[in-house]
């Protein structure tokens, strides 16, 4: 048990740099070989192959000790004013849907409101399309299921996360025709609580043999910059628009647009910065900085958005 990775994350609290928003992604599984690499011939995994143990402990009916002790770490960040937050809950993520770790998750919301915090905002990850933003007649999923629903009272959002999956390859998101401006259709009874997420693009081949790899990026950058906007746009708007509950339409059809409740309105882009996959905003001699001007302009547009709501 304890923090992996945490000198960054400790460093950012002593100098205050970078001054961002942000929050803390737990990727609750065991890491084996090098996501999936060679490893060279010298190499030796602890601990039967495995990189990285989680610790999920079997108890439910007191908290304990180790998750005890990582809520005291965890709680530095948690406090902090930069640290995001869901109606004054701290948002905390799962990376995939784990049983073991949901006795982990019960215990640290316990914690936080021991804190003084109104609970934990948790969000996990899917491994499946959006159940909206999508041309669904267009795809094909091998074996993914689109009802891959937690049955759970521990997770607060779903995200459809941006793995590097077949289903993800050349994906356009598409708003649904329902939520089109000057639409007659009829919205979903129940709408699903999820986040949308978007994939820069992908390459690992510093990672695999070349043959072995897969290799999304290798196209004329306009195409991947102009997917990626059209992706990040359509999820936008479909945040903005078409995701509000019934209650919120009547209360900006009477108050107006800022009657809407945008804490919990998220959209996750993988990634910053990972660049042993070709997945990153940061500006590159590929891409310059423009895919950062891409998220740049269209959060100007989104504010823009009235989505029939005066």
């Amino acid at each position: 048990p304890g923090p992996n990775l945490h000198a960054p994350l400790e460093k950012m609290l002593q100098d205050g740099y970078p001054d961002i928003p942000f929050c803390l992604h737990w990727c609750a599984i065991k890491w084996t070989a090098t996501w999936h690499g060679k490893t060279a011939s010298s190499f030796t995994v602890p601990r039967d192959g495995v990189l990285q143990k989680q610790y999920f402990p079997s108890t439910r009916h007191h908290i304990d000790p180790a998750v005890q002790d990582h809520y005291k770490w965890l709680r530095q960040f948690f406090h902090h004013p930069n640290y995001i937050k869901v109606h004054g809950e701290p948002v905390f993520m799962l990376y995939q849907k784990k049983p073991g770790s949901f006795v982990v998750l019960r215990q640290l919301r316990k914690l936080a409101i021991d804190d003084g915090f109104p609970g934990l905002f948790f969000t996990v990850g899917l491994n499946r399309p959006h159940t909206y933003l999508e041309p669904l007649g267009n795809l094909t999923f091998d074996g993914i299921s689109r009802i891959d629903r937690v049955k759970s009272d521990i997770f607060n959002k779903t995200t459809d996360y941006p793995n590097p999956a077949g289903w993800n390859e050349g994906r356009t998101m598409i708003v649904p025709d329902w939520c089109k401006p000057d639409t007659v259709l009829q919205r979903p009874s129940k709408m699903n609580s999820e986040i949308p997420g978007i994939l820069t693009s992908f390459d690992n081949t510093p990672r695999r043999n070349y043959e072995e790899a897969n290799l999304w990026s290798a196209v004329n950058p306009d195409l991947t910059i102009s997917r990626f906007r059209t992706n990040l746009r359509a999820a936008l708007y479909f945040e903005s628009c078409c995701s509000i509950t019934e209650e919120e339409k009547q209360r900006a059809d009477t108050f107006g647009r800022s009657a809407v409740d945008n804490d919990g309105r998220f959209i996750l882009i993988n990634a910053m910065n990972e660049w042993a996959e070709g997945m990153a905003l940061e500006p590159s001699n590929v891409f310059g900085r423009r895919l950062l001007e891409v998220v740049e302009q269209s959060k100007k547009d989104a504010l823009t958005y009235s989505c029939g709501m005066e």
